[in-house]
């Protein structure tokens, strides 16, 4: 039978020599384990990328970011389904404000999308675009960080309060 026109025994020595062209290099990695940052899950280290020439202070190679491959994968995929989604959609002219903040944006308009239905939302500045990401796009949790700056100017938030009783105690042994 053939596959693609190749005998299945060349067919079997393309795939060797795919794997051995395509290894990736596991030299001079740290032993031990990583969480994703992504899934959660525990993984060797072998899961990761690193860098081929940066190396830690005790000369091992530096991992790229904590990321696995399997989820650095899914959100290449993502990325590339999201330029392709949207890629008729252009981003405003420079020094146009900001949809979120207001400020002008000299650089980098950064596309923002509902991660959960892949609807466009608007054009961000690079901060806001972060910022909404490091909150995880979600009302609630955009509220609880209005409400805790908003308890931060009463000196309300409990870090504030542990942090004031301590300053009042050593006013107190200097008095």
């Amino acid at each position: 039978m053939k596959r693609g026109g190749l005998t299945p025994p060349f067919f079997y020595v393309i795939i060797f020599l795919k794997s051995i062209f395509f290894m990736r290099d596991l030299s001079n990695i740290p032993p031990g384990q990583t969480r994703c940052s992504v899934c959660g899950v525990l993984k060797e280290n072998s899961e990761f990328t690193f860098y081929k020439d940066r190396l830690t202070a005790n000369g091992y190679r530096l991992m790229t970011n904590t990321n696995c491959i399997c989820c650095q994968k899914i959100r290449s995929k993502e990325r590339t389904a999201i330029k392709k989604k949207f890629k008729n959609i252009k981003p405003p002219e420079f020094e146009t404000p900001c949809d979120c903040c207001g400020k002008p944006v000299y650089r980098n308009w950064q596309l923002d999308h509902c991660h959960d239905t892949g609807e466009f939302r608007g054009w961000l500045c690079k901060q806001c675009n972060t910022g909404l990401g490091n909150l995880g796009d979600t009302l609630k949790s955009l509220k609880l960080a209005v409400e805790y700056l908003e308890r931060s100017k009463e000196n309300a938030n409990p870090g504030q309060l542990n942090n004031l009783s301590k300053q009042c105690n050593i006013f107190e042994i200097i008095a």
